[in-house]
């Protein structure tokens, strides 16, 4: 039993360092497969911080996108509203428009239509102007020559006063006497008032 003993005991002991040895070699082994592992657990959570810094960023950059389309939808939205409310307001004016074409077109009608009218009358009024003025001429040469006949009628009528005066003092003179012995003399006398 000795020999067993001994030889159990170094048995043992051998299988103790043995397991101690392999535990040793595992804890370094895990040791340092574990200081791997941190290694990548540390880059892997640097790496997360990163990926979520930049999730973080692309959120932020995704939400202000949306917001902004967002924007754009409400702007492209008032801008179709402006865009029908010009419409309808161009129509309008379009319309207006017509209406003023159609209104100045008639009012060219009307002036030129007033135009020619107006051309009509200045050239009756010109000719009226003329005619006027050869009437007036006329009238001037008429009333030159009724002075004149009424100057001519004025010595007629003093030179007939004259007449009928020599007449009349002829008259009253021969009245008494006898005819046939002064007719010579009448003549004479009768000569003298003619005028």
């Amino acid at each position: 039993m000795g020999f067993m003993q001994k030889n159990v005991n170094i048995f043992l002991l051998m299988l103790v360092l043995l397991v101690a040895g392999a535990l040793a070699g595992s804890a370094v082994y895990y040791q340092h497969k574990f200081g791997e592992l941190t290694g990548k657990q540390e880059s892997t959570s640097v790496n997360l911080t990163e990926c979520r810094s930049d999730l973080d960023n692309y959120k932020f950059n995704l939400n202000k996108t949306l917001r902004s389309l967002t924007t754009s939808t409400q702007d492209v939205k008032r801008y179709d509203e402006l865009y029908a409310t010009k419409d309808d307001e161009l129509k309008s004016t379009k319309d207006v428009l017509v209406g003023a074409e159609t209104d100045l077109k008639q009012a060219k009608i009307t002036i030129h239509e007033e135009t020619a009218l107006k051309n009509k009358y200045k050239k009756d009024y010109d000719d009226q102007l003329d005619v006027n003025q050869d009437l007036d001429e006329q009238n001037a040469i008429l009333t030159s020559q009724k002075a004149q006949l009424e100057s001519s009628v004025i010595t007629y009528r003093s030179r007939l006063d004259l007449s009928e005066e020599c007449i009349s003092d002829f008259i009253t003179s021969y009245s008494g006497t006898l005819i046939g012995t002064m007719e010579g003399t009448m003549e004479d006398e009768i000569d003298d008032c003619k005028p």
